[in-house]
Order: structure tokens, then sequence, then C-alpha cells
């Protein structure tokens, strides 16, 4: 089959590093790796800012004015027609075949408001939290009336999973421009190198402490204050054990107030890894760093409120580390609770507690829930995420009727 020229338009890109970032960067990669012709068509300032690294990598980046997405909020007639022109601009450019947008909004809905008046096939992906909103902080009432004007006319929605694509149904777009293509692990990066016990020795974890992981960022969504509590009850109800716990993610050395406060200061490290510097070579994700801090722990942990299909979960499973988290929509599709990690109650302390006790204290459970991970990652890998991508990006090139030219 020809190559496909795929622009993936994101409201946010490469060097921050999120869930989504490091997603489309490894997604942009894998179709550069297959012998399509990807563009990520980012923020003019991370366009500059991977400019100035000088990374070689293995697709193209343009620079897009993303100050047009702001006119949403002042004139939305204004920002679509805006953001139109702009569209239009990059496809007489490049002539792509597909267009992949990232974010329902501001991206998803200029791009869906554009394709109604093109012949060019596209998706938008569904990310998590665009989607799923904590209580109270939801969309502004003026964005949810954009989205379910916009959305419901999308060629095609990706979502994470079958519940988000059941919470894409309240927003009035129908199953059939519906799809479910979950995240994805490189499980080969987690199942070797340096060895476990220096990684711990660099750490300064003293022999014979177990180690918890958590991979959130500093977010209400990832309840941390409920995570620390539960550690906490933890800690006092076996003081002989060395109990530590690492949290990696974006601000969460902010958090280190709150560990103290706990009591928890000499037991709690915090971590924060960005795109590598100082070198051309195209940065692996997530970094070698976390890599390494997944390698070193005993057991993953995570008290979200809510999760759209954590790829955090995904890397702990292929590092095959047993797994405690709470039984909310975009955890309970991946964990099966004693099968391959332990689930419970949203906001239970005290069975977190529990369940991060019986982890810690009883080797069978967790070798069979090692187990039982590793097997869930071997169903998420970057093949079979790119290849279903591929199809549906041929499906949406076949139903516009012929490649897309230029409006």
């Amino acid at each position: 089959m020809k190559p496909l020229r795929v622009a993936i338009l994101t409201p946010t890109f490469l060097p921050k590093c999120a869930g989504a970032e490091i997603f489309h960067h490894n997604l942009a990669s894998q179709l550069a790796a297959a012998g399509h012709h990807p563009v990520v068509v980012a923020p003019r300032w991370c366009a500059r800012e991977l400019k100035t690294r000088g990374w070689e990598l293995p697709y193209d980046v343009e620079g897009y004015p993303a100050n047009l997405w702001s006119y949403l909020k002042r004139s939305a007639p204004l920002a679509f027609w805006l953001n139109r022109r702009a569209l239009s601009r990059l496809q007489r450019k490049h002539r792509f075949d597909v267009w992949h947008g990232v974010v329902l909004f501001p991206a998803g809905v200029c791009l869906v408001d554009w394709q109604e008046r093109s012949r060019v096939p596209g998706l938008v992906r569904a990310v998590g939290d665009d989607v799923r909103g904590l209580p109270g902080r939801g969309h502004a009432p003026w964005v949810e009336a954009i989205l379910r004007d916009k959305l419901p006319r999308a060629r095609a929605v990706v979502a994470l999973s079958e519940s988000m694509a059941d919470e894409l149904g309240e927003l009035g777009v129908g199953r059939e421009r519906t799809r479910v293509l979950p995240n994805a692990v490189d499980g080969t990066r987690f199942a070797s190198g340096p060895d476990r016990q220096a990684l711990r020795d660099a750490l300064g974890i003293p022999e014979g402490a177990f180690v918890f992981l958590c991979v959130a960022r500093n977010h209400p969504q990832k309840n941390h204050p409920v995570l620390f509590r539960a550690f906490r009850r933890l800690v006092a109800a076996r003081p002989q054990c060395d109990l530590r716990l690492l949290l990696a993610g974006r601000d969460t050395p902010a958090l280190q107030s709150e560990a103290e406060s706990c009591g928890l200061a000499d037991r709690v490290g915090f971590f924060e890894f960005g795109a590598p510097a100082g070198t051309t070579t195209a940065p692996v994700m997530p970094p070698q760093g976390l890599v390494d801090l997944y390698r070193a722990a005993d057991a993953f942990v995570l008290a979200s409120v809510l999760e759209g299909f954590s790829s955090a979960l995904l890397e702990a499973m292929a590092a095959e580390l047993p797994v405690v988290a709470t039984d909310v929509p975009g955890i309970r599709e991946v964990v099966r609770s004693g099968d391959n990690g332990l689930l419970v109650a949203c906001g239970d302390e005290e069975g977190l507690a529990r369940a991060m006790a019986e982890v810690s204290g009883s080797p069978e459970l967790r070798g069979r829930l090692s187990s039982g991970a590793g097997e869930t990652a071997g169903h998420f890998t970057w093949p079979a995420v790119t290849s279903a991508y591929l199809g549906l990006y041929r499906e949406l090139i076949e139903a516009a009727g012929q490649r897309a030219p230029a409006p």
C-alpha cells in the first residue's frame, strides 16, 4: 500500500513530557518506522524549542499559530474561521492524506469544523481529561456547548476505553462514529536493563526495603492525599518493615511538604523527568530514568479518582509489578482484582493501606499478580496499536472517496 501522509494536530507536545505528548511522539515514530510520513503540527513554541534542541526526530514538526485557539472564548465564529484558514494553508502545503487531532478541545473541535467544509478525512482522539472531569471541575458551559455542537459531526472520535466511549455518547457522539483504541507500551524496555540491585543502590534504597512506586502527575485527579494517608497507615501497621514510596510525575516535588506533614519525609522520594537535553539523538519515551524506577520497585500503586487509560499502569504491568489501584473508570478496564492486581474503592484509604499490606506481605500473591500483569501488558503492544490506527486512517480515506485533495 502507498505510504500515508499523516498530520497529527496537537495543542501540546515535546519537550513537555506527559501521557499525550509521549503517546503521540511514539505513534509518530512508529508510523515513520513503518514507511509513512507523519508530521506533528504543534504550537509554534514547541516547534521552536524542538529546533533549538536539535533532535534528529524520525518525523517532521510544523509550527501552528496556537493563539488562534484562544479566540474560541472571545468569538467562536471568528476562531473557527481563523483556524479553517490556518488548516487549509497546511493542507495545501503538505497535501495530507488524513488528519489525527489530539484532545477534543480546542484542537479537536477546530479540526471537526474545518473538515465539515473540506473533503479531508480525519479523526479526533480523546486523551481522558477532555472527556472526564472531577466533580466541580468539568468543562465551562461555553466549552461544553461547543463540544456538543461539533463533536457529533466528527468523522471519527477515538476513545481510550469502552467507558470513555459511553461518556462520549453523553456528549452526543454516536457509537457508529466512535472507535476504542487503547494506549500502548513497549514491553521490551521494561524487561531488561541495568542490574536491579545496582538501580536500587543508586537510588539509595536500603537492602531489604519494600518499594511502592506511583507514577502520576501532581493533580487532584491522582488523589495523592489519600495515597499519603494510606501509606502512613501501612507504615504504622508494620513498623518492623522498611517501606518506601517513590512518586514520579510532573510537579510531584511540590508534594514534598504534604508528605512531611504526614510524617513520611524519610520514606517518600520524589522524581520529575523531562525530555533529555544536550543530545541530538531522538528522545526515547518514557525517559530511561523513569523506566529504571519501574525496574527498581517492588509494586505499583495508583489512587486516582478517574483515569482515561493510564499509560503508567501499562508500564508498571510491562515491568511485571503487582498493582494496587482504585476501582474507577480507566483502571477497572485493565486491572482484574486478584489476577493482575488488587482493586480498592476510590477514596478508601484504609482499604488502600490493607491492599498494600497484602501485596508487600505475601510473596505468593506478588508472584501471581506479577505474572498476570506481564500477560496483560502483552496485549497492548505498539505494533498492534499502530496497525489499528493505520486501519482506521485507511477506512476514513476510503469513506472520503479518494485521497485527500487540497481544499
